[in-house]
C-alpha cells in the first residue's frame, strides 16, 4: 500500500477528483507563526480547530492551478481513520520522521512533527506506542470545504454578511408591506363601521325626533264616534238614497246630508239631533249632530 506521506503535496484523485494533501495543525497554533496559518476547519466536540498555512496553499495553487487543498489531518479525520481513544497516532515519512495527532480523552488534543523518533512537545513520546495510519486515496473522504486563504474566507463572510443584510432589509420591506396593507384593511374596515354607526346615529336621531313629536301630537282622549254612527245607521235606513255634500268628517259638530225626495215629505224625523229643510226643486237637506241632541 502507498504511504500517505508519499502522496503529500502531489495530486491524487480522492473520489473522483484530483486533490492536493498539505500537512496541517490541529490545536492551538504558536503566537509567533498564527499570522501564517489560517483556519480550515471550526472546533468540533472532538477535535479542536485546524489550520493550515497560508504559503502551502499558495504553493499547492501555484503548482496544480486545478486542484483543490486539503488538510492531511482534516481529510484524515472526516475519513473516520483517526481513532480518539488512542494516545498517539503518527503518519510517518521516513523510519524516524512524520506526523502525530496526540488525542486525549477521547477528543484530539493536539498535533506536529517529531523528528529522528523524538517528540518535541512531550518527550514521553514513543513511536513503540504509536499507532501508524496507513490508508490508500480510496479510502479517503474529502471534507466539506477545500482550504482556503484568509482573504478569501473574509469575502466570503462579507457574502454571507451582504445577503444577511439583504434578507433582512427584504424582511423588513415585507413587514412594512404587510403591516400597510393591514393598516389600510382596518383603516377601510373602521371607515365602514364609522358610517354605519353614522348611519344608526342619524336613524335614531330621526326615530327620536319622531318619538318626541308623537309625545307632542299624540291624542289626550281616545276618540269615541260610537254616537255618530249610530246616528247615521239610523238615517240611512229611513232615507237609503242618502248623500253627503263635500268632504265631511265626524270630528265636525254637524255633518249636512241631502236626498232627493221629490215632494214635500212633510215630518223628516222625530229626532231631535236631526234637521230637515225641504228645497222647491223636491231636494231635502238634513243636518245631522254629532255629538249631543
Amino acid at each position: 500500500m502507498t504511504s500517505l506521506a508519499d502522496l503529500i503535496k502531489r495530486p491524487m484523485p480522492v473520489q473522483g477528483r484530483d486533490v492536493v494533501l498539505v500537512p496541517d495543525l490541529v490545536g492551538p497554533v504558536p503566537i509567533s507563526e498564527q499570522h501564517q496559518y489560517v483556519e480550515s476547519c471550526p472546533a468540533t466536540n472532538t477535535c479542536p480547530a485546524i489550520h493550515i498555512r497560508e504559503a502551502d496553499i499558495e504553493d499547492m495553487r501555484e503548482r496544480y492551478p486545478q486542484c483543490p487543498v486539503y488538510g492531511l489531518w482534516h481529510v484524515l479525520i472526516s475519513s473516520g481513520l483517526v481513532s480518539f481513544k488512542r494516545t498517539l497516532q503518527v503518519v510517518p515519512v521516513t523510519p524516524e520522521d512524520g506526523y502525530y495527532l496526540h488525542c486525549d480523552l477521547g477528543r484530539a488534543e493536539y498535533s506536529g512533527i517529531y523528528e529522528s523518533g523524538f517528540f518535541a512537545a512531550d518527550a514521553g513520546f514513543s513511536l513503540e506506542e504509536a499507532q501508524v495510519i496507513e490508508a490508500g486515496p480510496e479510502q479517503l473522504v474529502l471534507p466539506q470545504a477545500e482550504a482556503k486563504l484568509a482573504s478569501e474566507l473574509r469575502f466570503e463572510r462579507q457574502l454571507i454578511t451582504r445577503k444577511s443584510w439583504s434578507y433582512l432589509a427584504i424582511s423588513v420591506t415585507a413587514v412594512v408591506a404587510v403591516a400597510f396593507v393591514v393598516n389600510f384593511s382596518l383603516s377601510r374596515l373602521y371607515d365602514h363601521a364609522h358610517q354605519q354607526m353614522e348611519s344608526k346615529s342619524a336613524m335614531l336621531q330621526d326615530l327620536q325626533s319622531g318619538l318626541d313629536k308623537l309625545r307632542t301630537t299624540r291624542l289626550t282622549e281616545v276618540p269615541n264616534d260610537q254616537t255618530a254612527l249610530e246616528r247615521l245607521a239610523i238615517l240611512w235606513r229611513a232615507f237609503p238614497n242618502l248623500q253627503t255634500q263635500g268632504r265631511q268628517s265626524l270630528d265636525q259638530k254637524r255633518i249636512k246630508f241631502m236626498f232627493d225626495a221629490g215632494r214635500d215629505p212633510g215630518e223628516l224625523t222625530d229626532y231631535s239631533w236631526v234637521r230637515g229643510q225641504y228645497h222647491p226643486d223636491g231636494q231635502v237637506t238634513l243636518e245631522m249632530e254629532t255629538r249631543g241632541g
